[in-house]
């Protein structure tokens, strides 16, 4: 008792209530006041070590000092058989104590949290709704894009691709299950409403994880494309602000832009990249027509110009058409939009894919470093680069690009499958699987989560349920991809019979690459060697299958010359340097 009789003598015990209560008032006000200032969890956690070094110091001071009628003193040793008597300072004293002691715990908690740490700024922009009617219109959606595209190209944040946001288009869920949905800490809601030539926009942001709205503000102006430009870039910047993120002078720039003064050349831009969106070949057409129209009304629009290339480029991406004079229209559109915004990622994006399409891997993916270099959020990018990286057999780079896509853009089931091949190839078979089925729940009405998902079960040597999932597959970009690993599977289980019968429909089928590499498996591979250096031409299937999916058909001991070779006449057709 000796130690607490002497606890109590200096005080120690008084100032630790007293302190413990003023720490726990202070947090209080702090977890009801810091979130709607835009500090995150991590201020509160940074305010309890602040107020915990200074529980430490007042109970030293405490025990090494007194408050006497003389002033502060040194405590003395109590000595043998005599009692201190008690104190009490002044209560103008104890008062002034306790406000410094909250002004100093304010401050030290203010200058330790004036940053956001970065890996908490990841965000959703989630649809803009449109006050009075049902359905978002092309004002509403064009503001969404505006504003998720200037913050999209601050380095310094991470935004969640527009594929994924507008999944939540009109959804029940909370603000934290969204959040959880999409990997993000902050959450942007808006309205948008217009009416006699006025346009009021009411936004919100919102600590996702707490549930905990912490800015609002309303915007309200003539409806031109300038003042439309101009609430996009406010909002953005007092996001940024919200967010402490640091934005460079180019960034800065980004964001007061305006990419034209015409209203009408807007409103047909934004219908354009609605209609470029749906991917179909007569939505593409109709959208190569609404970005002429466009660029009628301002001949100097980059994004109209970027948009032409981008449509254009995706119709034969996506086997719609073919031909060099739609790859020559859609490249003299890129060009045009670069010489009129050299940091465009839209135009960079388009004459990334016009390179693949062109068999030139190396500048594509130069042109796909130059988009995510002035968009770092542009997960398309990311998702071309690791595509062209696969073609390119760097293993490393791809699933470096396609983790960051996926990171972007969770709910794509393109970049979801994307992830998941370039997983398997780099040895991560488990995430791999784990995606592929991801992105099968996605999407289960697109086959080529199906073929994914088929293959990553060949590769794992489960062709039982390999085949399942294989079996009736048709995939115009993979070939008869489809059906040659369905008879290697069945093979491989024994059903001889079967395999057979497939390995005569891929005969005479037509597909050079699927007969040769199963005249390898059932006839050899000098037969199917032969068959190989036939070929005029390495399409994207054939080469991810040689690299990643066939080497043990083709190369089993690991020394084959001719294996060495069909690999430099790879590199040779996507314009790479020899082996």
């Amino acid at each position: 008792m000796r130690l607490f009789d002497e606890l109590k003598r200096r005080k120690v015990i008084r100032v630790a209530i007293a302190y413990l209560a003023l720490a726990w008032l202070l947090l209080q006000v702090a977890e009801t006041l810091l979130p709607a200032y835009g500090y995150t969890d991590a201020a509160i956690r940074n305010l309890v070590a602040v107020l915990a070094v200074g529980l430490v110091l007042a109970l030293v001071l405490a025990w090494v000092f007194d408050w006497t009628p003389q002033g502060v003193q040194k405590t003395a040793a109590m000595a043998a058989g005599t009692a201190q008597p008690a104190v009490r300072a002044p209560n103008a004293v104890i008062a002034m104590i306790i406000l410094v002691a909250a002004v100093a715990a304010a401050y030290l908690a203010y200058r330790s949290l004036a940053e956001v740490p970065r890996s908490q700024r990841t965000i959703a922009v989630l649809p803009f709704a449109t006050l009075g009617r049902d359905e978002a219109d092309v004002f509403t959606d064009g503001m969404h894009l505006g504003v998720l595209t200037r913050l999209s190209e601050i380095h310094e944040l991470d935004v969640i691709s527009r594929t994924s946001a507008m999944r939540f288009r009109g959804s029940d869920l909370s603000l934290p299950e969204i959040a959880d949905r999409l990997g993000a800490d902050w959450v942007l809601n808006a309205e948008v409403q217009k009416g006699n030539e006025q346009v009021l926009v009411s936004v919100r942001l919102a600590d996702a994880r707490r549930d905990r709205q912490v800015w609002a503000e309303n915007y309200q102006r003539t409806l031109t494309a300038t003042n439309l430009f101009q609430i996009q870039g406010e909002i953005a910047r007092r996001i940024i602000d919200q967010l402490r993120a640091q934005v460079t002078e180019q960034e800065a720039g980004r964001l007061t832009l305006v990419p034209t003064e015409n209203l009408d050349a807007y409103r047909l831009y934004q219908l354009g990249r609605l209609k470029l969106e749906a991917r179909s070949r007569d939505d593409m057409w109709a959208a190569v027509d609404l970005f002429a129209e466009a660029l009628e009304y301002d001949p100097e629009y980059a994004l109209a110009h970027a948009g032409t290339a981008d449509a254009l480029a995706s119709l034969v991406a996506y086997r719609h058409e073919s031909g060099p004079e739609i790859l020559a229209r859609a490249g003299a559109a890129a060009d045009r939009a670069l010489q009129l915004d050299s940091r465009l990622a839209e135009a960079w994006a388009a004459s990334a894919l016009l390179a693949y399409l062109a068999r030139d891997l190396p500048r594509s993916i130069q042109d796909a470093e130059h988009a995510f270099e002035v968009r770092p959020s542009f997960a398309r990018a990311h998702t071309i680069r690791a595509y062209n990286y696969g073609l390119a057999g760097d293993n490393g780079a791809a699933l470096e690009s396609a983790r960051r896509a996926v990171t972007l853009d969770p709910l794509s089931p393109e970049a979801v499958v994307n992830f998941a091949a370039t997983s398997m190839v780099a040895g991560h078979s488990e995430i791999a699987l784990s995606e592929a089925r991801r992105a099968l729940e996605m999407a289960p009405g697109w086959p080529n989560t199906r073929f994914v998902h088929g293959l990553m079960l060949f590769e794992l040597e489960r062709y039982r349920e390999a085949a399942a999932e294989l079996r009736g597959l048709s995939i115009p970009w993979v070939g008869q991809g489809a059906e040659t690993l369905l008879a290697i599977s069945l093979h491989a289980l024994g059903q001889e019979a079967e395999a057979a019968a497939v390995f005569r429909v891929v005969a005479d089928g037509g597909d050079p690459y699927a007969t040769a590499t199963l005249t390898a498996v059932f006839l050899g591979l000098d037969e199917g060697y032969r068959l190989l250096d036939a070929m005029d031409g390495w399409a994207d299937w054939p080469t991810l299958a040689f690299i990643h999916h066939h080497e043990g058909i083709w190369n089993p001991a690991g020394d084959d010359p001719r294996y060495v070779a069909a690999r430099r006449r790879i590199n040779e057709f996507w314009g790479l340097p020899g082996e």
